[in-house]
């Protein structure tokens, strides 16, 4: 994937679209709100794991791309942007909510590299999946949730997170480590 230094018409529309929701037209309100909802919803649900705090992060994430619209230069995606404010205020929320919890690595910093495909024999169960996912720091979860979830690039994830690709690529590398060892733990206790 390139990167593209100039905005596309894509992006100017967008970015047309924003602003005239940001003054008040309803039309443009619900097109932006149609586009946006749902996938910002299912991430923040998936990131903070219940109903009224997700519903709470999308509104307040609307409330802040309203009053960021004139900020909006249209050098990404408008998805991209949203997801930027979207990821922030779960991380925020996660911070406040689990004060010292909150890890920016973890013991998987300097372990040898390997393969990371996910290969079992036997079923993994949705509860299984849940509490590996539990065991990734916030950034990690956030990350796979991003790559796995909305199908984004590490480049994207990157972008949505604040960071640059490489740094992505290593979040994304050690989460998807952290993973593969959680579920294994989780396949082997769940044999005995």
């Amino acid at each position: 994937m390139s990167l593209n230094l100039f905005f596309t018409g894509k992006h100017r529309i967008e970015q047309a679209l924003l602003k005239k929701a940001a003054a008040g037209d309803p039309n443009a309100s619900r097109e932006v709100i149609g586009l946006l909802s749902l996938p910002a919803y299912s991430l923040a649900y998936r990131m903070l794991g219940n109903i009224e705090d997700a519903e709470d992060v999308v509104q307040e994430a609307f409330i802040r791309l309203w009053k960021s619209a004139d900020s909006f230069s249209g050098k990404s995606k408008l998805f991209t942007y949203f997801y930027t404010i979207v990821s922030n205020l779960c991380l925020d929320q996660l911070k406040s909510s689990r004060k010292g919890v909150f890890e920016e690595f973890n013991e998987l910093e300097h372990c040898p590299s390997e393969d990371v495909l996910l290969e079992f024999n036997g079923g993994i169960t949705a509860e299984g999946i849940k509490k590996a996912m539990d065991a990734l720091s916030a950034k990690q979860r956030m990350a796979i949730l991003m790559w796995a979830y909305q199908d984004l690039t590490a480049e994207q994830v990157g972008l949505s997170m604040g960071m640059n690709k490489n740094s992505a690529d290593q979040l994304l590398f050690r989460a998807k480590l952290k993973l593969k060892s959680e579920l294994k733990k989780g396949d082997v206790n769940e044999i005995q």
